[in-house]
């Protein structure tokens, strides 16, 4: 008797959103939160104002029908949130009731500066963060870059992190998941 296949483990969920994040569907539409009322979804444009929560994002974020954008921190503002200013602050660090984090970067260089950007261009996302991999990339990042500012926006589900090399911004933003 052969077993039955194992059922695929439920991809980990955004636990919370915030304005100015962006959901692109597979059929080429694009969701703003914020951009009609504030903690609704709609799409820019179009006859009908239609306006979807948190929660049928959450459903189309679901396999592969959607590519989730979080809203993305100006290099010229203080980050949201409050600041985690010791090692003792990242070591006590609790995340809860999130389960883990997907990782966001952005990097702020010369020619974008000039270019006229704020936030940066963004590289792939790392999904599938445990909280111990949080706690130990925020502890090495801060232990690196002694000016680094990290910040714990528990509003929105985010843990921001700050610090230049050179003359380029690196800006991470980890957006807290649940199961």
């Amino acid at each position: 008797m052969t077993p039955a296949p194992a059922s695929p483990a439920a991809a980990p969920t955004v636990w919370r959103f915030a304005d100015h994040d962006t959901v692109r569907t597979r059929d080429g539409r694009t969701w703003y939160r914020g951009l009609r009322h504030t903690q609704r979804w709609a799409v820019p444009g179009g006859d009908t104002p239609a306006e979807i929560d948190d929660d049928a994002v959450r459903d189309l974020l679901t396999g592969t029908r959607a590519v989730f954008a979080p809203a993305r921190p100006d290099a010229y503002k203080p980050l949201p949130g409050h600041r985690l200013e010791t090692g003792e602050d990242l070591r006590l660090l609790d995340i809860r009731p999130a389960t883990g984090a997907a990782l966001h970067r952005c990097v702020l260089d010369r020619l974008g500066a000039l270019a006229g950007l704020t936030t940066g261009s963004t590289l792939p996302p790392v999904p599938g963060l445990r909280p111990a991999d949080v706690r130990t990339s925020l502890q090495g990042t801060a232990r690196r870059y002694r000016a680094a500012r990290i910040t714990l926006d528990r509003a929105h589900g985010r843990i921001h992190a700050r610090y230049a090399i050179a003359h380029t911004l690196h800006t991470h933003t980890y957006i807290l998941t649940t199961a």
